[in-house]
């Protein structure tokens, strides 16, 4: 990723963060995003994966956020009236 991009995404969460949780700073996330290629090349056609984590973050950090996260949604899975 481009340090452009990276700057751009990191403004963008952090903007996004605070105004949803009343000014609070982010200190630290996990973006896992998903898509599709589309080449000419039927190998290249499948789903494709990109992730990006906060500059610098720790992997205990990282595993925590994406354990939280599992378990909330799957949560929310079992238990969608909650």
């Amino acid at each position: 990723m481009s340090d452009t991009t990276r700057n751009a995404l990191d403004e963008a969460i952090a903007a996004h963060f605070a105004d949803e949780q009343d000014g609070a700073i982010v200190t630290g996330y996990v973006l896992q995003i998903m898509g599709k290629g589309f080449t000419h090349h039927d190998e290249d056609d499948k789903t494709r994966m990109l992730r990006a984590v906060a500059d610098q973050q720790g992997i205990i950090t990282t595993l925590g956020l994406i354990d939280y996260t599992r378990l909330h949604l799957q949560g929310f899975a079992l238990n969608p009236d909650d």
